[in-house]
């Protein structure tokens, strides 16, 4: 059975913002091929490391090697077995900034998932997550509204993919793989809400994420009412993330 290396991709950049009294909008882009919107993927090479293997196809795809990988799951279910292959999903996270040189088969569409809803390109696909019982434990299962099974199997991937970055945003620093060289505090703090669909408190954000932030003389030429102040990340070994 041929194993595939799979992974969605996912794309911080800007939208100006409408209200020139306001700094631009966050949103999420996702990089998939023009030929059939399907998510980068890469055939196993058994004398070389997953890993090595993925980044590198990667890279000739976006012409950087700064973005950060990480391997999530392994698609198992037999529903799935699309070409006799199981797919190995991993997670991919960058700025736009660091798109360098764009492959021509590839292309960067909107993304988003909010309130059940994933929005992929010009359209939107509901899905929900159901319990199914299975050897007296409890499995849960992501079912989506298409009837295509190639698009529900790429949407299902980015799904879990995003599941899984949603919950390490608390215990981990991947946050940050997001923002450019430099940052804002508010920048990052948009960036943890849109992911959780939720708002937070400021000042406690703030406290939360402050001792991995190390400012930088230089002020924010952001839109707003005035500068902020601009941070790099600082790395913490041995320290216990939030």
């Amino acid at each position: 059975m041929k194993i595939n290396l799979v992974c969605p991709i996912i794309i911080l950049d800007n939208v100006s913002n409408p209200d020139i009294r306001k700094n631009d909008v966050k949103i999420f882009k996702l990089l998939v091929n023009k030929r059939d919107n399907g998510l980068v993927s890469v055939g196993l090479n058994e004398n070389k490391s997953i890993k090595n293997t993925l980044r590198n196809h990667i890279k000739n795809i976006i012409g950087s090697d700064k973005f950060h990988l990480e391997q999530v799951y392994t698609l198992g279910e037999e529903r799935y077995y699309i070409d006799s292959s199981i797919d190995i999903i991993h997670l991919a996270v960058m700025n736009a900034e660091e798109v360098k040189k764009l492959d021509v088969d590839y292309v960067l569409i909107d993304f988003s998932i909010n309130n059940n809803v994933i929005t992929f390109g010009n359209k939107k696909y509901s899905f929900r997550t159901v319990e199914e019982i299975s050897n007296n434990n409890i499995e849960y299962f992501h079912r989506i509204d298409v009837d295509d099974l190639y698009l529900e199997k790429c949407l299902l991937e980015i799904l879990i993919a995003y599941k899984h970055l949603k919950m390490k945003l608390d215990f981990s620093d991947i946050i940050f793989k997001f923002m450019g060289n430099t940052f804002t505090l508010e920048e990052v703090r948009n960036v943890y809400e849109l992911i959780k669909s939720t708002s937070v408190d400021k000042s406690n954000f703030r406290k939360r994420i402050i001792k991995y932030c190390e400012e930088v003389s230089v002020e924010s030429v952001k839109r707003g009412y005035r500068p902020s102040k601009v941070y790099k990340f600082k790395a913490m070994e041995g320290d216990v993330w939030l």
